[in-house]
C-alpha cells in the first residue's frame, strides 16, 4: 500500500491505519463507482480489521440483519456525498470500539431502525472532543 498524508489533527501519525484504510477504500469505492445510488445506503466494517463484505444496504436495519447475529463486531457507516481518508475512518473505528468497550451498542436487530446512530459532528474537531468525551464517561442517552 502507497503510503498517505496523515491530517494535521490526526493523533495516529505513528502507525499506518490498516483496518482504516480498509473502511476508508470501501467507503469511497462505493462513492467512486455509482455517486449516485451510493449516497444514503449503509454498509458494515468489522471492528477489528475494517473489512466489509461489500454490500451496500438501503438502511441500517438491513445492514445490521445481514451481519448474521454477530453485529457486535461490526460498525454501520452511512454513505455522505464527501470522500472519507484514513484517518478519518481511524476516528471513526476507535469511537465505535470505545462505545462498545463502554456498553454501548450502536447495531439493535430488534430497533426498528436498527439502532442509534451518533450524530456526525460538523468539525473534525468536534468529532475527536466527542471521542475524549466518551472516554471520559460521557453518558449515553438509553445506556
Amino acid at each position: 500500500m502507497s503510503d498517505y498524508r496523515h491530517e494535521v489533527w490526526c493523533q495516529h501519525t505513528n502507525d499506518n491505519h490498516e483496518s482504516a484504510r480498509r473502511m476508508a477504500d470501501t467507503y469511497n469505492l462505493h462513492l467512486l463507482a455509482d455517486p449516485d445510488n451510493a449516497r444514503g445506503k449503509w454498509f458494515a466494517a468489522t471492528l477489528a480489521e475494517g473489512k466489509s463484505d461489500n454490500v451496500l444496504y438501503d438502511n441500517k436495519l438491513d445492514c445490521v440483519l445481514h451481519q448474521r447475529h454477530n453485529e457486535k463486531y461490526y460498525t454501520f457507516i452511512r454513505i455522505n456525498p464527501s470522500s472519507m481518508n484514513p484517518c478519518e475512518a481511524q476516528v471513526m473505528l476507535n469511537t465505535a470500539r470505545l462505545l462498545y468497550s463502554k456498553g454501548a451498542r450502536m447495531a439493535d436487530p430488534d430497533h426498528r431502525h436498527g439502532g442509534p446512530s451518533l450524530i456526525n459532528r460538523v468539525m473534525v474537531e468536534d468529532q475527536l472532543a466527542m471521542m475524549r468525551g466518551a472516554i471520559r464517561n460521557l453518558r449515553i442517552p438509553g445506556y
